[in-house]
C-alpha cells in the first residue's frame, strides 16, 4: 500500500494532539469540580449564624472569690469587728462560737473572710490567733459552722545586713537593712549587735562616720507574714582603723558565748568606764599640761562628770590603796584577779567602809566624782598598769577577755567560724577576718603604737 501523503500525515498528527488536550481539560474539570463539591459540603455543614463576640468585658459576667481583711483590736468585742467586716450579728455569734475564740480580744487579731463572689454569702472566716497558728471556721449549712486548726511551719535562713554607720546603730541598720528586715527586725539585730559588743565596745558613744557595720542574724517567717530574728551568729564593727568581730558559739557545756576570731571571748572581766556619764575630757598620751603649761606624757584618761558622780569599779579585785596622793588627790587603787591595776583620782569622797585590803567586786561603788590634788575642775583621772606600766586604758579593758577556748572546743569553733565565714562572704586571712563593707576600699591597717616605759607619775 502506498504511504499517505505528507498532509494527510500532518493532519492526524494535530487531530491526535487536539484530543490530548481535550482528555486533560475534562480531568482538571473533574477534580476541580469535586473540590468544590466537598467545600461546599463543609461549609453547609457548619452553623447557620455564630455567636457574636462581646465587645467589652463588661458584658461577660464572671464570678470571683471575694477576700474581705480586719482586725479585732485588744479590748474589742469580737462580734462587734466580725459585724463590721460583713457578718449578721447571729452569723458572727454563730462562727465565734464555732471557732471557741474569747468574745473579748486581749490582743490584736487579724480576720479574713472568703466569698465565692461580691453577691455570695461568705463561706470562711479565718482567725489568726499566732504568729503560727490560724483557726478557719468553714460553713456547712445556713445556720452550721465547723472550725478547723491551722499551723504554719517557720521557715529559717539567714540575713546578713551590711552597713555604714550613720548617727547611731539603730539608724545605720533601719536604712540599710530596709528591704531584708521589717522594722521591728532592723531594732533587734541593732540590740543584739550592740549587745555582743557591750565589753568590747560603747557603740551608743564610740561610734562615728566613716565606721562600718555587718550584722548577721537567724530570720524566721511564716506565710503568714510573722516575722522573728533569732540571735545573732555573727557581727563584725570597723572602728578606729580596726575591724573587731563576735562570733556566736555554744561550748560543749551548752553555754552560748560570743567569741572573736581566735577564739578569746568577748565577755571580758572589766567594764569600759568606770562612770556611766561621763565626757572623755583628755587623752592618754602627750599633752600640754593644763596648769603646768608643759609637755608632759598623760598616764591615763580623764573624765569629765558632774561633781559626785558615782565611781565603779572596773572589776574584781582588793583596794591595795585607798587615801589622799599628792596630785592625785584621794585616790583609789585596785588590784585585779590578772595582776593589772586600776586606779582612780581626784576623788571627792570614798565610798563607805572602802578601806585598804577590802574585796570589790565589779561595778561597786568606791567614790564619787572630784576635783581634789592637781585639778582643774571636776573628773575622774583613770589609769590602768599592766606590769607596772601604765597602758592606755580603753584599749587595755577592751583586750581583757576571759579564758579562750583550747583544745577540741577551740577546733569545733575554728569550723563553725570559717563556715559562717564562706556564708558571709568573709575572707579569711591569717587570723583576721576582713569583711567587704559595699564598695569601700579596704581599710588601712592601724598604726602601730609603743607606748613610754612609765609606770607611776602625777596624773597632770
Amino acid at each position: 500500500m502506498p504511504d499517505a501523503p505528507p498532509v494527510e500525515e500532518g493532519y492526524r498528527t494535530r487531530r491526535q494532539r487536539a484530543l490530548e488536550r481535550q482528555a486533560r481539560r475534562r480531568a482538571r474539570a473533574v477534580v476541580f469540580l469535586t473540590v468544590l463539591g466537598g467545600a461546599a459540603l463543609a461549609i453547609w455543614q457548619l452553623p447557620k449564624r455564630m455567636p457574636a463576640l462581646p465587645r467589652d468585658s463588661a458584658d461577660v459576667a464572671i464570678a470571683l472569690p471575694v477576700a474581705r481583711r480586719d482586725t479585732i483590736h485588744n479590748g474589742e468585742n469580737a462580734i462587734v469587728a466580725l459585724m463590721r467586716a460583713g457578718l449578721t450579728r447571729d452569723v458572727a455569734q454563730a462562727v465565734l462560737t464555732a471557732s471557741a475564740t474569747k468574745a473579748t480580744s486581749t490582743r490584736e487579731v487579724p480576720i479574713a473572710l472568703f466569698a465565692d463572689s461580691a453577691p455570695a454569702p461568705f463561706r470562711e472566716v479565718e482567725f489568726q490567733v499566732a504568729d503560727d497558728r490560724s483557726i478557719r471556721v468553714l460553713r456547712i449549712s445556713d445556720s452550721s459552722w465547723v472550725a478547723t486548726e491551722r499551723r504554719e511551719r517557720w521557715r529559717i535562713d539567714t540575713v546578713a545586713v551590711r552597713a555604714a554607720f550613720a548617727g547611731s546603730l539603730v539608724e545605720s541598720l533601719r536604712n540599710a537593712g530596709r528591704g531584708f528586715l521589717t522594722v521591728r527586725g532592723r531594732l533587734e539585730a541593732a540590740y543584739e549587735l550592740a549587745e555582743a559588743f557591750e565589753y568590747k565596745l560603747d557603740v551608743s558613744r564610740d561610734l562615728r562616720r566613716g565606721d562600718s557595720i555587718v550584722t548577721v542574724v537567724e530570720r524566721r517567717r511564716t506565710a503568714f507574714g510573722a516575722e522573728e530574728i533569732g540571735p545573732l551568729l555573727a557581727g563584725a564593727i570597723f572602728h578606729e582603723r580596726n575591724w573587731m568581730h563576735a562570733i556566736r558559739f555554744t561550748t560543749l557545756g551548752g553555754t552560748a558565748e560570743y567569741y572573736d576570731v581566735d577564739g578569746r571571748p568577748m565577755r571580758t572581766s572589766f567594764l569600759a568606764a568606770p562612770v556611766e556619764y561621763r565626757r572623755m575630757s583628755s587623752a592618754f598620751g602627750l599633752r600640754v599640761h593644763p596648769l603646768l603649761g608643759i609637755l608632759r606624757r598623760h598616764a591615763g584618761i580623764d573624765f569629765s562628770a558632774p561633781m559626785g558622780t558615782p565611781v565603779r569599779a572596773v572589776g574584781d579585785g582588793a583596794v591595795i590603796r585607798a587615801g589622799y596622793s599628792g596630785g592625785f588627790g584621794n585616790l583609789v587603787e585596785i588590784r585585779h584577779r590578772d595582776g593589772m591595776v586600776t586606779r582612780y583620782g581626784h576623788l571627792r569622797a570614798f565610798a563607805p567602809s572602802l578601806t585598804q585590803g577590802r574585796v570589790v567586786t565589779l561595778g561597786q561603788v568606791i567614790g564619787f566624782v572630784g576635783s581634789t590634788g592637781l585639778s582643774t575642775g571636776p573628773h575622774l583621772h583613770f589609769e590602768t598598769l599592766v606590769n607596772g606600766v601604765s597602758r592606755e586604758p580603753t584599749r587595755t579593758l577592751r583586750e581583757a577577755s576571759g579564758m579562750p577556748l583550747s583544745g577540741p572546743a577551740l577546733n569545733e569553733y575554728a569550723a563553725s567560724r570559717d563556715a559562717i565565714a564562706t556564708r558571709l562572704g568573709i575572707a579569711r586571712a591569717t587570723a583576721v577576718i576582713a569583711p567587704r563593707v559595699g564598695d569601700a576600699p579596704p581599710p588601712a591597717a592601724p598604726v602601730p603604737v609603743t607606748p613610754a616605759p612609765t609606770g607611776t607619775g602625777s596624773p597632770k
